[in-house]
């Protein structure tokens, strides 16, 4: 058998891929593909923001919660400011006349609309716990807080919070923009209450 000839160049093996220069081109090519992969897919979220906002999951939209319930003050009548108000932003405040210092209040809330409804309704009912004013205690007067999450619906353009105290319509809000949300029709399809107990359809 032949021993090669160290100058024959075709009997030396070829070990060019071994090289700096190749190895570096090799690097190049892979950074290349990825930067390239990267761009499509920057380019892919940025046209689903344009088409309509972020990409969306398909699944039931979030359910609203009640995050909290708090009884502000309590007293006899005159010694307790009344206090109202409300927010689509999250939060309710009532005040409860002529009960027991001792009143509590629960609270639970509810989405009364389809998810892709353009008007997003949603609920809250309060529910006052041992208003029973005992024999010697003053008449008294509570001011609560509730506090709920109640999410913004992607297919709705705007929002309508109906706050009831044990079945009855205390306040309607929604937000400033978009179709009408009705309360105006619902504060006036109300029934009044009289102190006297007289209940009358308005």
């Amino acid at each position: 058998m032949c021993a090669p000839d160290p100058n024959d160049e075709s009997s030396t093996p070829d070990r060019s891929y071994l090289t700096k220069d190749s190895g570096s081109r090799w690097i190049e090519t892979t950074d290349t593909r990825w930067l390239l992969a990267g761009v499509l897919i920057v380019g892919v979220v940025i046209g689903a923001l344009f088409a309509g906002g972020s990409p969306s999951f398909d699944g039931p939209p979030p359910d609203p919660e009640i995050e909290s319930v708090e009884i502000v003050e309590a007293g006899c009548h005159d010694d307790v400011r009344p206090r109202s108000g409300g927010s689509t932003d999250g939060w309710w405040v009532g005040t409860i006349n002529n009960t027991s210092t001792h009143t509590e209040v629960s609270a639970q809330i509810r989405r009364v609309s389809p998810p892709g409804a353009t008007v997003a309704d949603y609920r809250v009912h309060a529910e006052t716990h041992n208003t029973t004013i005992e024999s010697g205690e003053c008449p008294g007067r509570i001011v609560y807080r509730v506090e709920y999450d109640a999410p913004h619906l992607d297919a709705a353009e705007v929002m309508r919070m109906e706050e009831y105290l044990n079945g009855e319509l205390k306040s309607c809000g929604s937000s400033s923009s978009g179709p009408d949300a009705g309360c105006a029709t619902l504060h006036e399809s109300r029934p009044t209450h009289y102190s006297n107990g007289t209940v009358r359809d308005e």
